[in-house]
């Protein structure tokens, strides 16, 4: 039996989801690019804390890749199946995963759908769900917030974006969670398999009849005749899905989190609802709802400040991490709703900036606005360390926010 000796930083341990600007920032002092090997292949790892190194990375999509295909064989088959699977290729097939001219193809067709004016044509549809689900809270004095109030908000919100029954909603709560963190390659297998299966009856359904919703118009989006195939389509809901909903969720419950733990700032907002904008951008910047984004490569080997990234190695840009450089951000582990300017990196930057930024948050500013405002004794129902954090490195968020209020 061997002993895996224990890492400098336990970037990867399951105590250190609840806190991981802790161990950033202790990797900021000495490591700000340090290199780890994964748990379980042994693969290198590189990881990024500084502002200034997060950003020349997320902005560098030359050296720093996102399609495993293109490495050599014998290296990407560290990460990825090679053989063809006609479901993980089609969940794994979105534009996250994509470089260009791929990704600028699938994002521009995106754009045609995804405008300005189709997110802020929202906003009275998110007014009425918020108030509904506040409704449903009346009365009980204690909740947990996720199930309450963060998770139905915007999976209803992108549910009806799609077009997916209501009954459906909580099937595909459970199979981005099997997707997302399961372990259980069998389990996952099973999700992907139910999710495709589904998605493409909406999406058959849509070719034959245009709805109005966001589903039908990614079916006819079309430039100089090119358009999304069926895989493509299949694989852009499940990113809307993923993006649409497990971000925001996760913007609210911990920016909710971290309210109750500041009460000053708790109550300024209280007494002044118009900084609310102001302090959605300090939620994301203090406590965002992802920690590291979707896995990059290098492409070549790269001599970055003193450092051999070799060709295949794993690159992970902290975002979490960025957002606590004391040389970008006075006083970076203060939470203060009137900071600015706020140039936090919590949607990422460069090509792969977050499409789905402007409905998190306009979600956010009105679900949390309605919320303070009409139960605004809200206090944390358990001890802090009893919270339970999703156990991903993609993902920052609680699996439950037990409040009173």
């Amino acid at each position: 039996m061997t002993t895996q000796t224990p890492l400098k930083y336990p970037v990867f341990d399951l105590k250190t989801r609840a806190n991981p600007q802790a161990v950033y920032n202790q990797m900021r002092e000495s490591d700000p690019i340090w290199c780890a090997h994964g748990p379980e292949t042994g693969n290198p790892i590189w990881f990024f804390v500084d502002y200034e190194d997060v950003v020349a990375v997320l902005k560098d999509d030359k050296r720093f890749i996102k399609d495993a295909r293109r490495l050599p064989r014998e290296i990407a088959q560290r990460y990825i199946n090679l053989d063809p699977d006609p479901v993980w290729d089609t969940i794994n097939g979105h534009m996250l995963m994509r470089d260009a001219p791929d990704h600028t193809r699938l994002r521009r067709l995106v754009h045609k759908v995804f405008t300005p004016r189709a997110i802020q044509a929202l906003l009275p549809r998110i007014e009425e769900i918020a108030d509904n689900l506040l409704d449903q809270m009346a009365g009980q004095h204690a909740a947990d917030l996720i199930n309450a109030y963060t998770f139905p908000l915007p999976i209803t919100v992108i549910a009806e974006m799609l077009g997916v029954e209501s009954e459906k909603r909580d099937k595909f709560r459970e199979w981005t969670n099997i997707l997302l963190f399961s372990p259980d390659p069998t389990q996952n297998q099973t999700a992907a398999m139910e999710f495709v299966m589904y998605v493409n009856q909406l999406i058959e359904q849509r070719e034959q009849e245009d709805t109005g919703d966001i589903l039908s118009g990614l079916v006819r989006a079309e430039e100089e005749g090119d358009s999304l195939n069926r895989q493509e389509l299949l694989s852009m809901v499940f990113l809307l899905l993923v993006a649409g909903h497990e971000t925001t969720v996760n913007l609210m419950g911990n920016g909710m989190l971290t309210l109750m733990q500041n009460p000053q700032q708790f109550e300024l907002l209280r007494q002044q609802p118009e900084w609310i904008d102001s302090a959605v951008e300090e939620m994301l910047r203090f406590n965002g709802p992802v920690e590291t984004p979707t896995m990059r490569f290098a492409l070549e080997t790269v001599e970055y400040k003193g450092h051999v990234i070799k060709q295949g190695d794993l690159i992970l840009p902290s975002l979490l991490g960025a957002n606590r450089d004391p040389k970008v951000f006075e006083h970076p582990n203060t939470f203060d709703i009137t900071r600015d300017p706020n140039p936090h990196v919590a949607f990422g930057m460069g090509v792969h900036y977050c499409v789905g930024a402007p409905l998190a948050r306009l979600e956010a500013k009105i679900a949390l606005s309605k919320l303070i405002a009409r139960y605004p004794n809200m206090a944390l129902n358990t001890a802090i360390d009893n919270l339970e954090w999703n156990g991903s490195l993609l993902i920052h968020g609680m699996k439950s926010l037990p409040i009173t209020y």
